[in-house]
């Protein structure tokens, strides 16, 4: 089944609650349409602008997305043996959901917000995060007041916060507490030594001689 979309259906929830298997989506306008608990399994997606779209315990199987737009609230979703081909998660709100054994390639996240994303088995290659590609699965800490993401290109975020390695190892206190204050400063005394052990134990970044592995 092949469904061409026509923008005059914009902004009507077809999609809420619904099922659909085995079809194909070119160039939907679904902008701010609300995906909620909905389930597709086998569907293709080719040019689909996602754009704030709410897809709230919404669960994708099998699917292919290609050349999409998907800067949306995803949240609690679930992806699974789905890829992802020059698609676009720039800026998108990513919480409580799952990539499972998915594949993105050629795509971008920058600015992307993730809490409490996982990507069991889920591959990256060429991806865009901020400035700089990834071709690795990021390293996620959460529950620890700010969310960490540390890539494979020699940069972190920590919060809003982006930069190399050497910068977050090296930064002095009084830039630090610039961030956000105090608060800031509390947190980096209580979580840099570990959070650097770690990035040691995974290869990413080797504090004792500042270079990267």
């Amino acid at each position: 089944m092949v469904i061409f979309l026509s923008p005059v259906i914009r902004g009507i929830n077809l999609f809420r609650e619904a099922e659909h298997t085995n079809e194909d989506f070119y160039e939907g306008p679904f902008a701010r349409m609300d995906f909620t608990r909905s389930e597709f399994v086998n569907c293709n997606f080719y040019s689909c602008d996602f754009d704030r779209a709410d897809f709230l315990g919404a669960i994708f199987t099998g699917c292919d997305f290609r050349q999409c737009k998907l800067s949306s609230y995803i949240t609690g979703v679930r992806f699974e043996n789905c890829s992802f081909h020059e698609c676009s998660f720039d800026e998108a709100y990513i919480f409580s959901s799952e990539f499972k054994n998915c594949e993105l390639v050629n795509g971008s996240m920058a600015d992307a917000m993730l809490a409490t994303a996982d990507f069991p088995g889920t591959s990256f290659n060429n991806v865009k995060w901020k400035d700089h590609y990834i071709n690795k699965l990021p390293v996620l800490i959460q529950g620890i007041g700010n969310f960490v993401v540390a890539l494979d290109n020699g940069h972190m975020q920590i919060g809003c916060r982006y930069g190399t390695y050497d910068w977050f190892w090296e930064c002095p206190d009084r830039e630090v507490a610039a961030m956000e204050g105090l608060k800031s400063r509390r947190f980096w005394k209580r979580n840099k030594q570990w959070i650097f052990d770690m990035l040691k134990a995974q290869g990413l970044y080797d504090y004792a001689s500042r270079t990267r592995t």
